[in-house]
C-alpha cells in the first residue's frame, strides 16, 4: 500500500506550526526524565547505605 494523498495528513502535524507548544512538551519530556533519574539515584544511594546489621532498626 502507498501513499497517493495527504489529504487528513493536517491531524498528524498539529503542533508543528507551533513552537510553545512543542517547546512545553520537550521541556516536560526532559523534566519527567530528570525526575527519574534523580528518584533512581536517591533510591538506590538509600538501598546501599546501610550495613545489613542496621536493616532490622528500620522495621
Amino acid at each position: 500500500m502507498s501513499i497517493t494523498t495527504y489529504e487528513g495528513a493536517s491531524a498528524v502535524f498539529t503542533f508543528a506550526d507551533k513552537p510553545a507548544i512543542l517547546a512545553f512538551i520537550s521541556f516536560l519530556v526532559a523534566a519527567t526524565s530528570l525526575y527519574a533519574l534523580i528518584a533512581t539515584v536517591i533510591h538506590e544511594k538509600h538501598s546501599y547505605a546501610l550495613p545489613d546489621e542496621d536493616l532490622d532498626k528500620l522495621k
